[in-house]
C-alpha cells in the first residue's frame, strides 16, 4: 500500500495537468479562432471602406470633370457674348488739329478744328467743330491748347448742348503754352458737343497743335 499510494498521487496529479493544459489549449484555441474570425471581419470591412473610398474619390474625379467642363462652357458663352458685343458696337472715333480762326479769339467763340486727321464713324463735322454721335454712350475727350501769345492766358470750355462739362487753362509763360485736358462724358445721340473760349485777356494766338479728340467707351 505504501507503494501504491504516491504512485496513485502523482498519477492523478499528472491526470489533472494534462487535463488543465487541454482545457486551456482548448480555451485558446477557441480564442485564436474568435479572434481569427473578428480580423477576417476587420478585414472585410475595411475592403469594404476601401472600395467606398475607392467609389468616393472616382465621384470627386468625376465632379470635378465635370465641373471643370461646365466653367470651360460658362467661360466660352461669356467670352463669345463679348467678342459679338464688341463686334457689334459701333466704333466711333475722331482727332482734329489746326484751328481755323485762331487769332484774338472773343468769349464763347467755338473752336473750329478744321484739319480732320481721323473721323471713323463720321461724327466730327470739320466746318463747325461739333462733334455729333450716332449712338448715345460714355465718351473721352482730349482737349490741346498751345497758346502763342507770351504774357497773356486763355481759358476754354468743352460744351455738351451748351453747358459746360470741363474748363481748361492756357497760359501764363513768356513763351508759347500748353494746356488742356481728358475729359469721360456721357452724351446722348445727337447731341452736340464742342470746345469755345471761356475767357481772354483781350489777344490770343491758337498755335495750329492744338487739336480735339474723342472716341466712343463703351454704349
Amino acid at each position: 500500500m505504501e507503494g501504491v499510494f504516491p504512485g496513485l498521487i502523482h498519477h492523478l496529479l499528472t491526470s489533472v495537468i494534462v487535463a488543465f493544459v487541454v482545457g486551456v489549449a482548448y480555451i485558446l484555441q477557441n480564442k485564436i479562432e474568435d479572434l481569427e474570425t473578428e480580423l477576417a471581419v476587420v478585414n472585410k470591412k475595411d475592403r469594404a471602406l476601401e472600395t467606398k473610398c475607392e467609389n468616393l474619390q472616382t465621384k470627386v474625379e468625376f465632379m470635378e470633370i465635370s465641373f471643370k467642363d461646365s466653367l470651360d462652357k460658362i467661360l466660352y458663352v461669356v467670352d463669345t457674348k463679348q467678342k459679338a458685343k464688341q463686334e457689334n458696337q459701333p466704333k466711333i472715333a475722331f482727332y482734329a488739329n489746326r484751328v481755323t480762326d485762331h487769332i484774338n479769339l472773343g468769349v464763347h467763340r467755338s473752336l473750329i478744328f478744321g484739319n480732320v486727321v481721323t473721323n471713323d464713324g463720321n461724327c466730327y463735322q470739320f466746318s463747325t467743330g461739333l462733334f455729333i454721335p450716332s449712338v448715345s454712350g460714355v465718351y473721352v475727350f482730349d482737349v490741346r491748347i498751345l497758346l502763342c501769345s507770351p504774357g497773356h492766358e486763355l481759358r476754354t470750355h468743352l460744351v455738351v448742348e451748351g453747358e459746360e462739362m470741363a474748363a481748361y487753362y492756357t497760359g501764363g509763360s513768356s513763351h508759347c503754352s500748353n494746356g488742356g485736358g481728358m475729359t469721360v462724358l456721357h452724351v446722348g445721340a445727337g447731341e452736340s458737343v464742342w470746345v469755345r473760349v471761356a475767357t481772354s485777356d483781350g489777344e490770343n494766338n491758337i498755335a495750329w497743335e492744338s487739336s480735339f479728340s474723342g472716341f466712343l467707351l463703351y454704349t
